[in-house]
């Protein structure tokens, strides 16, 4: 039986520029997080005013702002190019070396992943030394003085990574990164892969198809969180759900105490059982519709190696491409 723990550290992420326009309340949490690094970057303050808000609103600047608690305890500004800047990172104290850093980098990767060739930043040379380990974990290197120096008394220095590299790093690190975090109400604890047809698939997360049918199946996936998979010719990810309880009988059986939940027809459902001496009822519970399904290709396309999904279902081993592929639909979910 799997038991999924309700995880310490619960986030919400807000997201800004584009499309997306956050409440007041959170522009003016954006704009304390930035404004509070005047110590390390004097006229910050003019800086966001002046080329942050009009950037936000001409869609070439992205933020993000991360709360715990409904307290905002970290935020970014990147410029959006083929060399594209990461502005500012800032994150309290109280939360350095929990993991919001790397999170808030792979957002940020996320964010750039049409556009950059290349990303970049500079940063004041005791933060590079402090945090040296951090920076290099993505790719990051130093290329000497920073051309606009931003203190009287401190070398500024410029850093920067090709886009590929740094978002190898990210894929790489990914399931270990969010394997922590609940964000926006969404856990990336997926167990298993199940694959499915296009119409039961959405049958499934539609909440018609309550009971999936299958031939072979095993008692212990109950309790497990399932990534549904709906077949060719879609080729999409479209849900997940929790595997309730699994029944095992003759399919004349479960069809007479079940078939109002099995979401199929009867001609469907015998063509499917024939020959079996007995079939698993998979029930499920807390479906989630994945608001923009996500495709196939583009998950391979973004972790650059081939998916097999499974003919019925797949266990998502540490050493198989899926974990990497299950954390990367999660960060484009939590990201939309």
């Amino acid at each position: 039986m799997f038991t999924h723990l309700k995880l310490d550290r619960e986030v919400k992420i807000i997201r800004f520029g584009g499309d997306f326009h956050p409440w007041p309340e959170s522009f003016d949490d954006l704009e304390t997080l930035i404004k509070e690094s005047e110590d390390l970057y004097p006229g910050i303050d003019l800086w966001y005013d002046r080329k942050v808000l009009p950037g936000l609103k001409n869609k070439d600047r992205r933020g993000f702002v991360i709360y715990r608690d409904d307290k905002p305890i970290g935020a970014t500004i990147i410029k959006l190019a083929k060399d594209t800047k990461i502005c500012s990172v800032r994150l309290i104290r109280d939360e350095q070396g929990k993991g919001i850093g790397h999170l808030l980098f792979s957002l940020i990767a996320s964010e750039m992943r049409n556009l950059a060739k290349r990303v970049h930043f500079t940063t004041p040379e005791s933060l590079w030394v402090n945090r040296k380990k951090f920076f290099n974990h993505f790719g990051f290197r130093t290329y000497g003085p920073a051309a606009q120096q931003y203190r009287l008394f401190e070398q500024e220095l410029a850093c920067g990574v090709s886009f590929n590299l740094f978002w190898a790093n990210v894929i790489k690190a990914l399931p270990k990164t969010l394997e922590n975090f609940t964000i926006n109400g969404n856990n990336n604890d997926c167990d298993i892969v199940l694959s499915t047809k296009p119409e039961f698939a959405q049958r499934i997360v539609q909440g018609t198809k309550k009971i999936e049918i299958r031939r072979r199946f095993s008692t212990k996936w109950a309790g497990s969180r399932a990534l549904i998979y709906a077949s060719s010719p879609l080729r999409q990810f479209v849900g997940e759900a929790v595997i309730g309880e699994i029944q095992s009988a003759e399919p004349w059986k479960i069809w007479e105490a079940w078939k109002s939940e099995i979401g199929c027809s009867w001609e469907e459902y015998s063509s499917y059982c024939n020959g079996a001496d007995k079939v698993f009822a998979v029930f499920f519970s807390q479906v989630e519709r994945f608001k923009v399904p996500i495709p196939k290709t583009q998950v391979e396309a973004l972790i650059k190696d081939e998916l097999n999904p499974p003919q019925s279902h797949c266990e998502i081993k540490k050493d198989t491409v899926w974990p990497a592929a299950v954390s990367l639909s999660y960060l484009l979910r939590v990201n939309l």
